[in-house]
């Protein structure tokens, strides 16, 4: 019986780990991504993005072209991203082996030479425990739109919207 209570013991210790180091890893490369506007890097936002929204989406080339007139067009509206942090990860599901994640986070932008703040979201996915990730931005996908990209998507899920930016004062 102990040796059964200690293997059990073991089995959980491994478990807690395993998640620990799954949301270390999705931390990190939700951060990347995140960063990835902040610096106008087309080509990171790029190998950050869901392979199905590349695939069903036009391809590679239509993505830079769309990812590179949605940066221009954030500049064209005064706004510059300036920071971002990663918030904490509660909601998550598997689908077909591969593990969602509903990540929140806070954006802060300047307009006009104020600084804002506003939370929001992505959707994380890994198929390989960790080891790679991409990403959806849900304000451009609802859970409708996304069941076209991702077979079995479950279309009933609502996504929260967006916080409305609010100014900070120093």
């Amino acid at each position: 019986m102990k040796k059964i209570c200690l293997l059990f013991i073991v089995f959980v210790a491994a478990l807690s780990v395993q998640a620990q180091d799954i949301k270390s890893a999705l931390t990190t490369n939700t951060q990347e991504y995140l960063n990835a506007y902040i610096e106008e890097d087309v080509n990171t936002i790029l190998k950050y993005t869901h392979p199905n929204i590349i695939e069903m989406g036009g391809g590679e080339e239509y993505l830079v072209k769309d990812i590179a007139g949605e940066l221009e067009m954030i500049k064209t509206q005064g706004l510059k991203y300036i920071g971002a942090e990663v918030m904490d990860v509660d909601n998550n599901f598997e689908l077909h082996g591969e593990k969602f994640f509903l990540v929140p986070h806070s954006w802060l932008v300047e307009i006009g030479g104020n600084s804002y703040k506003s939370v929001t979201y992505v959707l994380a996915s890994t198929a390989d425990e960790g080891m790679t990730w991409s990403f959806i931005n849900v304000s451009k996908y609802n859970a409708k739109n996304l069941a076209v990209y991702i077979p079995g998507f479950d279309e009933s899920i609502e996504f929260p919207t967006a916080s409305p930016f609010e100014q900070i004062f120093d």
